[in-house]
């Protein structure tokens, strides 16, 4: 069984590589020492199509595949973590709407966050369980038309942007 990359694979890496190189490792520490979020990194990444690039062509996105994927956040988060979890975590969730989402949903969120317009965030961890998915207690459920949401969450990824 062969493991090396394609020739394809180590072009994005190379591309992604020389993004890093180019716009991240230069402004890294002065986003770490101010504390604010990486918008003018995120508007390039969007251009590029790193921005959740598993989400496909007809949605916007880039299209990548798993590796092509593992590849892209390996080499945002080799030249800053702090800034590669910013640029991955935009697409945080987007995969549920891809295997679960309706086709209005999908139109709807999928293309504003490949471009960079939108984000999305998640709401997992929780006092008593942390972010053990299988043991939240947060509920939701339906009240005559509304949703009804029950329960606590200690962080929630992007839910201050």
């Amino acid at each position: 069984m062969d493991f090396e990359l394609s020739e394809e694979q180590e072009q994005l890496k190379s591309e992604v590589q020389r993004f890093a190189e180019n716009e991240i490792v230069p402004v890294a520490k002065e986003y770490d020492r101010e504390e604010k979020y990486p918008w003018e990194v995120v508007d390039e990444a969007a251009e590029m199509g790193l921005l959740a690039p598993q989400i496909p062509f007809e949605y916007g996105g880039a299209g990548y595949d798993v590796l092509d994927t593992a590849i892209i956040v390996e080499e945002l988060f080799a030249a800053d973590p702090g800034i590669g979890l910013c640029l991955s975590s935009t697409g945080f969730g987007t995969e549920a709407i891809l295997e679960y989402g309706t086709e209005e949903q999908k139109e709807e969120y999928l293309e504003p966050v490949a471009k960079g317009e939108a984000i999305s965030g998640a709401a997992i961890s929780e006092p008593d369980t942390g972010s053990d998915v299988s043991s939240v207690s947060t509920r939701a459920e339906k009240d005559g038309d509304e949703w009804v949401i029950n329960g606590n969450k200690m962080w929630i990824t992007n839910g201050s942007i």
